[in-house]
């Protein structure tokens, strides 16, 4: 691909500019960096992903209103964090961080101190992290 073939389509992530440096040849034939702002079927691939993951997520919000999850996996799956991350992040084990996500009765029985760790293991406040908002 030459430098002037570098897609521009720019509308990935609704507005959100994101730019990738990508690799053309320029007019002596050597390769060098170009921004592009995204090209259509990158931006279609990007989008569905989303899609997929806001699906799940409101599946999972749906599971946490009927009692059968807590909201710490509703959060989990909004950032798109996995437990083995978030335990890494809070030192607590993937194990336990599981154990928070399937049994309500237990997350809701954490201290403050605990819940805290967990909030800031993934950048919320302890307020979002009992809530679904």
């Amino acid at each position: 691909m030459k430098v002037n073939e570098v897609p521009q389509d720019g509308d990935i992530l609704k507005g959100t500019p994101v730019r990738d440096v990508c690799y053309a040849l320029d007019e002596e034939g050597k390769y060098r960096e170009v921004i592009s702002v995204g090209w259509d079927p990158k931006n279609d691939a990007i989008n569905f992903a989303w899609s997929a993951i806001n699906e799940e997520t409101e599946k999972i919000r749906q599971d946490v209103i009927a009692g059968r999850l807590s909201p710490l996996s509703y959060h989990l799956s909004r950032l798109v964090m996995t437990p083995e991350i978030l335990a890494q992040y809070t030192g607590f084990s993937r194990r336990e961080v599981k154990r928070f996500c399937k049994k309500p009765e237990i997350f809701f029985k954490l201290g403050y101190d605990d819940l805290s760790k967990l909030a800031s293991g993934l950048s919320i406040s302890v307020e979002q992290l009992i809530s679904l908002d």
